[in-house]
């Protein structure tokens, strides 16, 4: 993202510990990292996604995650487990972003979409943005199945 800075604007009034904003020669703020590629976060349905976007040998992709929380044991209910894992399974199906369990047994959500070749910030909060819509169902149908565990629900 470049925006055009205040004239006054110099390199050293940019504060260090930032890495993020870059003034240049010609007074052009440039915000995100060096290499062109950013990284944001966002709260959506009482979850924290984090976003990145990283070159591939196709192009730029925009990956996705989010922890939901743990998988439930068989001890807080039979119904409970099953009802998870069958929201986790149905959601293998999507096209680009899905539920997953890790080997540690816990739920995140992942995404990742391709970018334009010529992608701009706006580009990768919309394909975040498309990405997260669709696995809400998901999530939704998990606020059903574990209502004490879902953070939008308290």
């Amino acid at each position: 993202m470049i925006l055009k800075a205040l004239p006054l604007l110099k390199s050293q009034q940019v504060p260090p510990e930032e890495p993020r904003l870059r003034v240049t020669a010609d007074g052009t703020l440039q915000v995100g990292r060096a290499d062109g590629h950013i990284e944001f976060g966002f709260r959506y349905l009482g979850f924290r996604f984090e976003a990145n976007t990283r070159p591939t040998a196709s192009g730029a992709v925009v990956q996705l995650s989010a922890e939901i929380g743990p998988l439930p044991f068989s001890a807080e209910g039979v119904g409970v487990r099953r009802s998870t894992l069958a929201i986790i399974d149905a959601s293998q199906l999507m096209g680009d972003a899905r539920l997953v369990i890790s080997r540690h047994r816990w739920v995140y959500c992942i995404g990742k979409a391709n970018l334009p070749d010529e992608w701009q910030p706006q580009h990768a909060l919309a394909a975040a943005t498309r990405l997260v819509l669709e696995v809400k169902p998901y999530l939704t149908m998990l606020a059903e199945v574990l209502p004490n565990k879902a953070p939008w629900k308290h």
